[in-house]
């Protein structure tokens, strides 16, 4: 019996793996993907995530799929990130710009799938990159703030 479940188990993982290499995400190493966590900034207990994808198919589009949890309900809050271009894990970027907006419920969750074309960045460009959730899409002052991460242009 034990040994039939430990073969379930690997058929499983086996269609699982088959099927997160159809749908044609890059590599996590270098750094194509990334799992961004927001935590609270100034005057929130909020928490959120980010996750930042490249698909390897060809076109440089970065999918933002971003939820936030814990805000003011039915408000509109706005995603930016800032980026320089020394990948040393020390964010002192401060070219901020508006990916987008996240508008929270009566419970003061939010969702939103925002994209990034960056056709313009040459492949395998690498750079950090940190991302705040704010009240305005020009504040500077962040209720959710990410640590520093590291992305890579996906080349191709």
């Amino acid at each position: 019996m034990r040994l039939l479940r430990f073969f379930a188990l690997v058929a499983t993982l086996t269609v699982t793996a088959a099927g997160a290499a159809q749908a044609g995400w890059g590599l996590e190493s270098p750094h194509f993907n990334l799992e961004v966590v927001l935590r609270p900034g100034t005057e929130t207990d909020g928490f959120g995530l980010v996750k930042f994808r490249q698909p390897n198919d060809g076109r440089k589009i970065i999918y933002l799929d971003t939820w936030v949890r814990d805000l003011l309900p039915n408000t509109t809050y706005y995603l930016r990130r800032a980026v320089d271009l020394a990948p040393d894990d020390n964010c002192t970027g401060t070219n901020w710009l508006t990916l987008g907006s996240i508008t929270t419920d009566d419970r003061g969750t939010g969702r939103a799938a925002l994209s990034r074309d960056v056709t313009a960045i040459p492949s395998g460009q690498e750079f950090d990159i940190h991302f705040i959730v704010t009240e305005t899409p020009t504040s500077i002052v962040g209720v959710l703030e990410s640590d520093c991460y590291q992305f890579t242009v996906d080349p191709d």
